[in-house]
C-alpha cells in the first residue's frame, strides 16, 4: 500500500539573514525517488537536514513516516531514516567494515552479514583492511552511502551522493536506487548536476532563492523497456541519460526511462538506430 513517508507543509527556514526556504510544500510516497537540484548554498542540504531531524523549521511542519519532526534531544529524531548528508565522519584509523560495525552497534538493528552486504552493494570489499584515511574520495563517498542503507531504512536522504563517482560507479548507484525504490523505500536526492538527478529520479524540483519549483519535462512519458541481455542494459544507459535498471520482467532484464517519443514504434526505431533491439516497450499514459 502506498503511503506518504515525507511531507513538508508550508515550511520556511532562515539561516542568518538568508531565507533559504520559503513556504515549501512537498510530499514523498513509498517507492518514490525525487530529486532536488540547485546551486551550491541554495538550500538543498537544508531540506534533507529538516527531514532527518538535524535541523528544525522556523515555520510550517515536517512529517516523516507519519510523525511530526519536533525539536528535542537525539532520541526524538525520526525513525527509519538513512542519511548521507554532506561528508560523513569516519574514524581514520579503522577500516570501512570496522567503521560501519561500530555505527551499527548504536542501534543494534543489523548483524555483520547486513553490514557486509551494504558494502558489496556499493562496490566496496568488506575484507579490505585498509584504514579509512587511505581511501580514495570515491571509496569514501561509497562508504557513506553504505552507511546510509545498511539498516534498511524506509526513508533515504542523499546529499550529492554521486560526487566523485566514475561512470561505472554511477551505474551501480542507479541500480541500487532502483532496487531500493522497488522495495518501497522513499528516496530524496540532492545534486547540483541536473543530468544525474534526471537519471535517478521520478520527479525533479529546482530550489532557488528559497522557492521550490517542479521542473517541467514537457511531453515526457515514462517508458518500460524489456531487453534481451545485460549488454542491452549497458547500451541503454549510454544512449538514454534517464534510463535506470529496475529488475526483471518474464526473465528478461528491464528498466525505465523518460522521453518525448510519441509511441512505442518511435522509441523502437530510435533504439534500432543505436543497435539496441528490445523484446517489448511499454509506454505509460
Amino acid at each position: 500500500m502506498t503511503s506518504i513517508l515525507i511531507e513538508f507543509r508550508n515550511v520556511s527556514k532562515t539561516l542568518g539573514s538568508k531565507h533559504v526556504l520559503k513556504n515549501v510544500h512537498l510530499s514523498l510516497a513509498t517507492g518514490a525517488v525525487i530529486g532536488i537540484t540547485g546551486a551550491s548554498g541554495s538550500g538543498k542540504s537544508t531540506l534533507l537536514r529538516l527531514a532527518s531531524g538535524l535541523m528544525y523549521a522556523d515555520h510550517g511542519e515536517v512529517w516523516v513516516s507519519g510523525r511530526k519532526v519536533r525539536p528535542g534531544v537525539a532520541g526524538n529524531l525520526p525513525e527509519g531514516v538513512g542519511s548521507f548528508i554532506e561528508s560523513p565522519v569516519f574514524l581514520p584509523t579503522l577500516s570501512g567494515l570496522q567503521n560501519l560495525t561500530m555505527l551499527a552497534h548504536i542501534q543494534g538493528k543489523v548483524d555483520a552479514a547486513y553490514i557486509r552486504d551494504s558494502m558489496h552493494r556499493v562496490g566496496l570489499n568488506p575484507d579490505n583492511n585498509s584504514a579509512f584515511r587511505t581511501y580514495s574520495p570515491s571509496m569514501r563517498q561509497r562508504l557513506g552511502i553504505a552507511q546510509a542503507i545498511m539498516e534498511n531504512p524506509g526513508v533515504l536522504l542523499l546529499d550529492e551522493p554521486t560526487h566523485g563517482l566514475d561512470r561505472d560507479e554511477k551505474h551501480l548507484f542507479a541500480d541500487l536506487i532502483a532496487e531500493l525504490a522497488g522495495r518501497g523505500t522513499a528516496v530524496m536526492i540532492s545534486s547540483h548536476v541536473q543530468e544525474d538527478i534526471y537519471r535517478y529520479c521520478d520527479r525533479v524540483y529546482s530550489l532557488a532563492e528559497g522557492i521550490l519549483r517542479p521542473l517541467q519535462q514537457h511531453r515526457e512519458r515514462v517508458w518500460t523497456i524489456i531487453t534481451n541481455s545485460q549488454e542491452d542494459i549497458g547500451l541503454l544507459r549510454m544512449n538514454i541519460p534517464s534510463f535506470r535498471r529496475n529488475g526483471w520482467i518474464n526473465s528478461n532484464p528491464a528498466g525505465i526511462c523518460t522521453g518525448e517519443w510519441e509511441n512505442e514504434e518511435e522509441l523502437f526505431a530510435f533504439l534500432a538506430l543505436k543497435g539496441i533491439f528490445c523484446v517489448e516497450i511499454r509506454g505509460e499514459h
